[in-house]
């Protein structure tokens, strides 16, 4: 066929809308034809194809709305577990009750074994919580050049003993942790850590989201902050 003759899908289609009733015209000729099976094995009319064709597009649809569903239920509970937390934040009355809530927040609801808080932006007027505010030069600098929540395998400095000395774990488990994340905390620049971890390798890993945990972040800055007395020099570790 000369190449200036030939039809194309966009002519056959232009043809097609501007017929109307060409399949229904035909309709005789159409439910003759014989095709071949999807799957193979026998030939079916082009009616039975086109039913075939509908059910597993309503099969993809389904299974599309399926997996909307899940994710709203799980943004549903992500959005409940944050909102208790930050009602018990609201009436925590000083500072070691505002790390009760954190690190049993983080155990019950959102299932993470061991966390931690340091905490280097203003003295916290809580003789018990000295080690909160513990911690080296090197670790807080570390956290203060992260640009984003850092989650992986590997524990940064000396951070590791904190998961064994504040009560957030079983310490023969600490040992066996695999992963971890460090969500800087930020009262008008960066203050301080949130500090999870996991035995599972999977739970914290580079590539997942962090928005949650940002969320969790900003929450425990802010309760925190309201226990600071401003204007004094961190305790190095």
């Amino acid at each position: 066929m000369n190449e200036s003759n030939a039809v194309s899908g966009e002519d056959v289609a232009a043809w097609l809308k501007a017929t109307p009733d060409f399949f229904m015209d035909h309709a005789d000729v159409f439910s003759a034809m014989r095709i071949p099976h999807p799957q193979g094995g026998h030939a079916i009319s082009m009616v039975e194809r086109q039913l075939i064709s509908l059910r597993e597009r309503n099969t993809q649809l389904e299974k599309q709305l399926s997996e909307l569903i899940g994710y709203g239920q799980h943004n549903d509970g992500l959005i409940e577990k944050l909102h208790r937390l930050t009602l018990a934040l609201l009436r925590a009355p000083n500072a070691e009750v505002t790390l009760e809530v954190i690190n049993e927040s983080m155990r019950s609801d959102f299932a993470i074994p061991f966390s931690s808080v340091r905490w280097w932006g203003g003295q916290i007027a809580d003789a018990s919580l000295d080690a909160m505010m513990a911690c080296s030069g090197e670790f807080r600098s570390y956290i203060a050049g992260l640009d984003r929540p850092y989650v992986g395998p590997n524990a940064a400095h000396e951070s590791r003993s904190w998961l064994t000395s504040n009560g957030a774990g079983d310490s023969e488990d600490a040992g066996e942790l695999r992963s971890f994340a460090y969500v800087p905390l930020s009262d008008g620049g960066v203050c301080g850590v949130l500090m999870l971890a996991s035995a599972d390798g999977g739970r914290f890993t580079p590539d997942m989201a962090t928005d949650v945990l940002t969320r969790l972040a900003h929450l425990t800055s802010a309760a925190l902050a309201r226990f600071v007395t401003r204007g004094f020099e961190p305790r190095l570790a």
